[in-house]
């Protein structure tokens, strides 16, 4: 089934219109996110600016990446380097909606013309020869060069451009309809087509496939994409069923990569948004409940054992989990694409919410603001160059330091590498500023506070601009002046984070009831009307849940993947004597860090003062004195009488060595 379209359409801006990928959600969704003048002028703003400068509009990395795909070096080592160049492209995209950077415009079209001089008489963009087309990573690689164009268009007013692109991905994905597909046509199963994640990987091209159908109305591409969805997305086991049975929890299934699973999911829900099918919808929201409820962890990443669901939500204190590779930079990205598509789609802040936590401690704390050098890859790799990438690819959680391995280090041209989670990490700055300020059909939706200007066009054509004044995340007031173009009646809608227990709201000088979840404010608004938001931002402390021995995952079956036995995780953890024995503090969305630089060792035990409620009275330091730069500094109170001290978690740990060693779980015995 296809959903019909509406009679009537109120959504009126162009990358919502027929023939556009977002077109689909016209039906399906609560929020949307339509084109807005935005200027933050917070820590936000900040990081994109440096994002942009250090990465995005460098145009040497992207001929780099380009230059893949003429080489094919994937075939010697059945390599990810066709996945660079389409990453990164998405997240360039998302910076350009938000900063409409010409400079930047006219560094991503360049690529996108280069890129497409690659196309081989087959219709084919790979990093793989035709003799070893999809081997590998070839047609997770391919995925992403579809999702970079596709994105591309949508910022893109080239209206003759938009149309040679377009025709290039039909090129490309026709090439793929005539060799996958039934096994009786001659054709080859799409789960086998990779010795990686038994066939997660390769589903994952849902995404741009759906994408494609929503651009040209061809009905092959839903097909193919319906293809995709009834394999089920591995070759040992169906996971939408699993997901909508909820007869396992994703840890437990039997292939368990975070990042391509979540990939694949995403798919799936573009794929609802055309189909309209209700146990898809509950297969998406059943899965990412899940992940929220057993593998969401404090600093908003997953995968304690290397890059892989294993319920880290009650792993993650265990200071025995045996890799130091884990909260993966492309699972922390993926997982905030997924939350804000969830909060599109139902309008349910709790994935904002979540979505916050990653952004304000994970994500931003992968951002390598002081070029350090990764000493680790230096070892691993003593013949290479090895120079400052722009983001960490895992982050700790119990004592260590940033910079362990730059995830999916590749080699290329001129002895130069990249990784994968340096090219997906630009995306997740980008989603922070299409995140803050959402359109819904009556109003205005603020998810996310950060000084600055919103100038928005609602659905029914009235512009209406918001200035708000904040501290935030360091202070919990906010401060919304409203300058609509006219008076009128409207809503604006504003997320009470589900950590603040004792918000005040007023309008006008005139308190509100604040309750849970967003804050319907429908009225009348006039030029110079101020919302004004006190949240809650004492700290908390969180403790590790206990689970003694459990079994990770059930009927675990590995791909042959030739990575070696040591990559295979035991099935059955047991947790570590000193697991119990740490202690977690937030405050507002931001986890709090130690750090060596701030004169103690972070593998002695502290004692924590933690009063009724779970409440930790710290001593702010408004003169932050910190021997680096960070958002939030304090005093935590000890048993004893005595302090120590702390900052953000995404400020600390900078240098990437034991020089600036840190926990988010603090010893306590």
């Amino acid at each position: 089934m296809v959903l019909k379209s509406p009679e009537s359409e109120d959504i009126p801006m162009e990358i919502y219109k027929k023939a556009t990928a977002n077109y689909p959600r016209n039906h399906t969704d609560t929020f949307y996110d339509l084109p807005t003048e935005k200027k933050f002028r917070g820590c936000l703003d900040k990081n994109l600016n440096f994002i942009t400068d250090i990465q995005v509009r460098d145009p040497e990395t992207w001929k780099l990446f380009v230059e893949q795909f003429r080489t094919h070096p994937d075939d010697a080592d059945t390599g990810w380097r066709g996945e660079y160049w389409g990453k990164m492209m998405r997240g360039a995209c998302f910076v350009y909606s938000y900063s409409k950077d010409p400079g930047l415009y006219q560094v991503l079209k360049a690529t996108v013309e280069d890129l497409m001089s690659t196309q081989d008489q087959w219709g084919r963009i790979s990093t793989y020869s035709v003799d070893l087309g999809f081997d590998g990573w070839d047609l997770w690689g391919r995925k992403y060069v579809l999702l970079g164009m596709e994105y591309f268009v949508e910022v893109s007013g080239d209206a003759e451009l938009n149309r040679r692109i377009i025709d290039c991905m039909r090129r490309q994905a026709d090439y793929l309809l005539s060799r996958i597909g039934a096994p009786a046509e001659g054709k080859r199963t799409i789960t086998k087509l990779t010795r990686h994640w038994r066939g997660l990987n390769s589903s994952s091209i849902l995404e741009p496939i759906v994408r494609l159908y929503s651009l040209t109305g061809e009905q092959k591409y839903l097909d193919f994409a319906s293809y995709i969805v009834d394999c089920g997305f591995t070759d040992v086991q169906d996971f939408i069923s699993l997901a909508y049975k909820k007869e396992l929890r994703p840890y437990q299934y039997p292939v368990t990569k975070a990042y391509e699973m979540t990939s694949c999911f995403m798919g799936l829900l573009e794929y609802y948004r055309i189909t309209g099918k209700e146990k898809h919808r509950t297969a998406i929201l059943n899965f990412a409940d899940c992940v929220l409820e057993d593998d969401f962890t404090v600093i908003g990443s997953a995968g304690c054992t290397h890059e892989l669901f294993d319920h880290s939500t009650v792993r993650q204190a265990n200071p025995d989990r045996g890799d130091p590779r884990a909260q993966e930079t492309c699972v922390t990205v993926t997982l905030m694409q997924f939350f804000y598509q969830l909060n599109l789609l139902t309008g349910d802040p709790k994935y904002i919410d979540a979505l916050e936590i990653s952004l304000y401690n994970a994500y931003l704390g992968a951002i390598n603001t002081d070029n350090a050098v990764d000493h680790s890859a230096e070892k691993t790799y003593p013949d290479w160059k090895i120079v400052p990438m722009p983001f960490d690819s895992y982050s700790p959680l119990t004592p260590g330091h940033r910079g362990n391995g730059i995830g999916g280090f590749m080699r290329m041209a001129g002895g130069k590498f990249y990784g994968c989670c340096v090219c997906i990490a630009s995306a997740g700055i980008g989603l922070a500023m299409k995140t803050a300020v959402l359109t819904a059909r009556n109003g205005v939706v603020v998810n996310l506070f950060e000084k600055g200007t919103v100038r928005q066009t609602l659905p029914n054509g009235r512009i209406v601009e918001l200035d708000l004044d904040t501290d935030y995340p360091v202070e919990g007031r906010v401060a919304i002046t409203v300058h609509p173009q006219e008076a009128g009646a409207f809503s604006i809608l504003v997320r009470n984070p589900g950590w603040s227990e004792n918000t005040s709201l007023c309008v006008n000088g005139h308190a509100i009831c604040a309750n849970q979840g967003y804050m319907d404010l429908n009225r009348e608004w006039k030029d110079g009307d101020v919302i004004e938001l006190c949240f809650d931002m004492g700290a908390k402390a969180i403790f590790p849940i206990p689970y003694g021995t459990q079994i990770l995952m059930n009927d675990v079956v590995w791909a042959a993947d030739g990575m070696g036995a040591g990559y295979v995780v035991s099935s059955v953890d047991h947790e570590h004597p000193s697991t119990r024995h740490h202690i977690a503090i937030r405050r507002g969305p931001l986890m709090l860090a130690q750090e060596s630089r701030l004169g103690y060792n972070v593998d002695d035990p502290v004692e924590v003062a933690v009063g009724p409620g779970n409440r930790v009275e710290l001593g702010v330091s408004a003169d932050r004195k910190a021997p680096y730069p960070c958002l939030f500094e304090a005093r935590v109170p000890t048993k004893d009488g005595g302090f120590f001290t702390v900052t953000d978690y995404a400020s600390a740990g900078k240098l990437w060595t034991d020089e600036s060693r840190m926990a988010v779980w603090f010893n306590t015995k």
